[in-house]
């Protein structure tokens, strides 16, 4: 889902290859539970079933209704299996492809002098003189404020910490001497094979867990 100010993408291709790739391994049901990890309950049950899942794991009868009623007549169990088509159906174990990615766009650019304070409350400082941008993704949007001076975002194929704390609709870059302009893109994660953040790295900064992230995300940005 895109706001035109962050998007909020989901390929529906990588979990059904994905699920294909667990199905040959033996795993039949897909974990389609918390709106499937918020990549979307009923579009990623529909591409787990092509992908050769069997039947899906959901968290209530009530997820089981509104899949019956999207037209997913696939058996539907809430009593977790052990061969189950978990994290990984979504890549978010390191091993398969990761199916969520998520950007924000630069609405803002400025340079501050060594010693100014970024931010409410000033928790970050810049030690030299700086460049910074502003970006359109905040805690409304499901970032956490524990991001706050601790994660890092891809910027300009360069990986630049989130500078003071987050606010509602927007975070903070440093970039140092480099520069970025308005409209240029922000990635908090995505494919690492095509070159971007992965989620897993994302999590561990934040010290959460991917499928966390991804739920959270999900929940606030998906459609």
């Amino acid at each position: 889902m895109s706001s035109g100010l962050h998007e909020l993408r989901v390929s529906w291709a990588a979990i059904s290859a994905n699920a294909e790739v667990l199905a040959d391994r033996g795993l039949q049901v897909a974990d389609v539970r918390g709106g499937a990890y918020g990549h979307g309950l009923v579009r990623s049950a529909v591409a787990a079933l092509e992908g050769g899942a069997t039947s899906l794991l959901v968290s209530s009868e009530a997820d089981a209704a509104a899949l019956d009623e999207a037209g997913v007549t696939a058996p539907t169990t809430t009593d977790p299996a052990g061969l189950t088509m978990s994290a990984a159906l979504y890549g978010l174990d390191g091993a398969l492809r990761p199916a969520m990615r998520l950007s924000a766009q630069v609405v803002g650019v400025k340079t501050v002098s060594a010693g100014d304070g970024v931010s409410y409350g000033y928790t970050y400082r810049a030690p030299v003189r700086t460049n910074l941008v502003l970006v359109a993704l905040g805690y409304a949007d499901g970032l956490d404020r524990w991001a706050s001076n601790r994660c890092r975002v891809s910027l300009g194929g360069a990986q630049r910490m989130i500078a003071g704390r987050v606010a509602m609709n927007v975070h903070v870059l440093e970039l140092g001497g480099d520069e970025a302009g308005v409209g240029d893109e922000a990635v908090l994660f995505g494919d690492p094979a095509a070159g971007e953040p992965s989620v897993i790295d994302w999590a561990a900064d934040l010290g959460s867990s991917p499928a966390a992230v991804t739920a959270v995300f999900g929940s606030r940005l998906g459609s």
